[in-house]
């Protein structure tokens, strides 16, 4: 091969390794992240560049936010909790999956079982499997629901590859339980369907296109994201609700009024 052939044959390669590298750094059930939540990437032998400034999303309004969907909202943590985290989650995504096993236990235990947090999960489903699966999960009783979402995760190939069926979902799930012929009617059920859409809708007009997407008291955290990542907001938005209100414009003006 010549010089010319090798070079051309060497930039494909690091091409294809790049693009690799960045879906894994991504999410699922959207294409690729917005470019805020990947980390710098430089080409191998360049001089890396200045770094882009990240696109800000659009602003979300909180009470809007946690309004629950259609469905119903299923939480873990106290209601008065000083932060919210609201997640997306498809159950046939990958990091979804990491941070299931990885990221989840060390934030019930830091945050949400001191009271500080609570997380509210919502699906977000990407393809036919993922929104029989949600359905599915919907399906048993409400206090296996995070239980059921493990499982669901653990067991991907088992079910995501393919066009999930509910002979498959239902061997997964039945440890909650639930009885076949009330799993099965649940499933036909599309009201649930329906309620799953237009809840991922809505959604979308909080700027949520892909899997994992969290909001910390509004804001956005998006992509797979480390415990680390998500200590360091969840603290600064823990910060943010014990500082003190700035007073009123009228009561500024009458402490810097000078004394006679």
């Amino acid at each position: 091969m010549s010089g010319t052939g090798e070079k051309r044959a060497s930039a494909v390669v690091w091409t294809a390794i790049a693009s690799v590298a960045v879906l894994a750094l991504g999410g699922c059930a959207g294409g690729l992240p917005d470019i805020h939540s990947i980390s710098s990437l430089t080409s191998f032998g360049s001089t890396p560049a200045p770094a882009e400034k990240p696109k800000g999303d659009q602003p979300v309004n909180p009470a809007e936010l946690i309004q629950p969907g259609p469905l119903g909202d299923i939480a873990i943590g106290k209601a008065n909790a000083p932060v919210t985290i609201v997640q997306y989650i498809s159950l046939n995504c990958t990091s979804c999956g990491g941070f299931q096993t990885e990221t989840l236990p060390k934030l019930k235990k830091a945050y949400i079982d001191k009271g500080k947090a609570r997380l509210i999960v919502r699906e977000f489903p990407d393809d036919s499997a993922s929104l029989s699966a949600a359905i599915a999960i919907r399906c048993v009783p409400a206090k296996d629901y995070f239980k059921a979402v493990e499982k669901l995760l653990k067991h991907q190939k088992d079910w995501a590859a393919v066009d999930a069926k509910k002979d498959t979902l239902y061997n997964l799930l039945k440890f909650t339980g639930v009885k076949k012929d009330k799993f099965d009617a649940c499933l036909a059920d599309q009201s649930i369907a329906q309620g799953l859409n237009s809840e991922k809708e809505r959604s979308k007009g909080f700027g949520v296109t892909y899997s994992p997407t969290f909001f910390v008291n509004a804001k956005k955290v998006a992509g797979a994201v480390s415990f680390e990542e998500m200590q360091g907001t969840i603290d600064a938005a823990l910060v943010a609700t014990q500082a003190p209100a700035a007073p009123p414009p009228a009561a500024q003006s009458q402490a810097q009024k000078p004394k006679a």
